[in-house]
């Protein structure tokens, strides 16, 4: 079978790490660079976490790591948005250390600081080059951030969209919100780029939201099952599920006890099978960007003909459920793969 050819984009924190780690091991997947984006933390630091983990893995040769944006398309000047700033735009660590607690960690202290570098160019150039040399629908991307560089990319130069054969992206919820009560986190740092993304003529956008995310949670004794493997990587993503479970404990629990979800490593294991996507609708969907309480919120028509007057032709595909005990099972036949 042949490998699918797929470029991630990330805010490197926890989960994060968890699917590099998963698509770099994957037999089923040719990972061709790495962007990285402003969201869970600064772009420095979600840079610096993407070089350490391209490091443990060895692929730094072969898997370029390519810096994003830093900012969010218009969130930081259109004051009247709840919620400003979105993401970290922090440039200087003892600036960060005043914003806040989180789940995700400054750095991923289970690496030491990085040795290699990041490629000389920049993310949306980057992306330019790479899908305009590329056959038509043939690359997979998966965001599992903020979409704001994807959103530069279709503005900047739209024939890459042609380009592309699906976005699988971990973003959103239905009726469902982690940062305020109506919106993903993902999605709220720069709605006006999902919306970008979503009306930009890709022929297969899939929703990996919420919903989804937190059906397919792993526990510690996930946790155990895969540290038994061996391996560093295995050693690796078993601490950092350990890290989000005590972080979910104490900030955003979850509906199992000593659980937590690993949202962005369920695209990467949605290539692997994907039947671990359930109660999947092709529906319209939008993002509101009205700068309200809703601001950020994903809109999933999953009833269509529900208003007669007002008919949307799908646009994507959203899936809100999730199969857990396959997930776990592919994410161990991944690290347990790659001995």
């Amino acid at each position: 079978m042949d490998k699918r050819k797929v470029i991630l984009d990330v805010d490197t924190g926890s989960d994060d790490a968890v699917a590099i780690i998963s698509a770099v091991l994957s037999k089923n997947i040719e990972v061709l660079g790495i962007a990285t984006v402003n969201g869970n933390r600064c772009v420095e630091y979600t840079t610096e976490n993407t070089l350490r983990v391209v490091e443990m893995l060895g692929v730094s040769e072969t898997v370029p790591v390519v810096r994003g944006c830093a900012y969010p398309l218009v969130a930081t000047i259109k004051r009247k948005k709840p919620g400003i700033p979105r993401g970290h735009y922090y440039q200087h660590a003892e600036e960060y250390k005043t914003s806040g607690k989180s789940i995700h960690g400054d750095f991923l202290d289970m690496f030491p600081p990085s040795t290699i570098k990041e490629a000389n160019l920049n993310a949306v150039s980057w992306y330019i080059k790479t899908l305009m040399a590329a056959e038509d629908e043939s690359i997979t991307l998966i965001p599992v951030g903020p979409l704001t560089n994807l959103a530069h990319v279709f503005q900047v130069e739209p024939r890459t969209v042609k380009k592309v054969k699906e976005i699988i992206y971990m973003g959103g919820g239905h009726l469902l919100g982690n940062t305020r009560p109506a919106a993903e986190y993902n999605v709220w740092v720069d709605p006006e780029a999902a919306q970008i993304v979503l009306e930009s003529g890709v022929r297969n956008f899939i929703w990996v939201p919420l919903n989804a995310t937190h059906a397919a949670y792993l526990t510690k004794s996930d946790a155990e099952r895969i540290r038994s493997i061996g391996t560093k990587p295995a050693e690796v993503v078993a601490e950092l599920i350990e890290q989000r479970i005590i972080g979910y404990s104490n900030y955003q629990k979850v509906e199992a006890p000593d659980a937590a979800p690993i949202h962005d490593a369920l695209c990467i294991a949605a290539i692997h099978d994907p039947s671990v996507l359930t109660d999947i609708h092709h529906c319209y969907a939008e993002v509101d960007c009205g700068g309200s309480s809703c601001d950020g919120e994903t809109i999933f028509d999953i009833n269509p003909g529900s208003f007669e007057y007002d008919k949307k032709t799908p646009n994507s595909y959203v899936a809100l459920g999730a199969d857990r005990e396959k997930f776990v099972n592919i994410l161990v036949g991944i690290l347990e793969g790659a001995k």
